[in-house]
């Protein structure tokens, strides 16, 4: 028996048939762009109105104020002027409101929270949180608590406390003291705090609170200073 292959004589159009699928797919993809540029894909976010800010373009948190923070991811408080007014930032005037964690499942989680406290030569600092809350008290802004975002493994979360150490003004971690700490959970969660630290004008304590497992979540205690 011979063997032999077969060649099939196909239609000229035959090889261009790939070619031309690309083509429209090619010029699909630039109509759906085209149309979701045209409804505001990628133009910049317009700037807020007040309602969704302060008269003085801090962050207002009314339910248009927090749905521009959710937009923007970013919300900007002042603590520098002395006691904040619940009312003017669109807070109860005992009671708390938390931002996140998102649920806008097309933006990133985390939200950038700028807190400028007033202190000697600092503006403030930039928290990146999973989430905060903000507590008034008697119609005045009393604390903000920061979770930070992503968890840790514990290690990392030391190590970028110990970086925090001179900017907050906290005493000098005390390492041994910590891991001493780690061993006494004998296996279970734990927690360690550093500070308070007032140096940027406000009061600021962290504790990692760390999981058996390993990762740590930071939480930030930020309390207004005494004007």
């Amino acid at each position: 028996m011979t063997s032999f292959s077969v060649k099939r004589k196909r239609p000229w159009w035959f090889a261009w048939l790939p070619a031309g699928i690309l083509l429209v797919l090619i010029a699909g993809v630039g109509v759906t762009t085209s149309v979701l540029l045209s409804n505001g894909l990628g133009d910049p976010l317009p700037e807020p109105t007040v309602g969704q800010v302060t008269e003085l373009n801090w962050s207002s948190f009314t339910p248009d104020g927090i749905e521009y923070i959710e937009q923007s991811r970013d919300a900007r408080i002042d603590l520098s002027r002395g006691p904040s007014d619940a009312a003017a930032l669109g807070l109860p005037d005992d009671g708390s409101v938390t931002v996140g964690p998102s649920q806008h499942e097309d933006t990133d989680n985390d939200y950038y929270l700028i807190v400028n406290g007033g202190g000697d030569g600092y503006g403030g600092h930039r928290f990146t949180a999973s989430e905060f809350t903000l507590t008034t008290t008697g119609g005045v802004l009393s604390s903000i608590t920061a979770l930070s975002s992503p968890p840790v493994p514990f290690r990392l979360a030391l190590d970028t406390l110990e970086k925090q150490v001179e900017e907050f003004g906290w005493p000098a971690v005390d390492r041994a003291a910590v891991f001493d700490q780690v061993g006494e959970a004998g296996g279970g969660d734990y927690s360690f705090v550093l500070g308070p630290g007032d140096r940027l004008g406000m009061s600021v304590t962290a504790t990692a609170e760390c999981a058996a497992s390993g990762p740590c979540v930071v939480k930030y205690d930020i309390v207004p200073a005494a004007r």
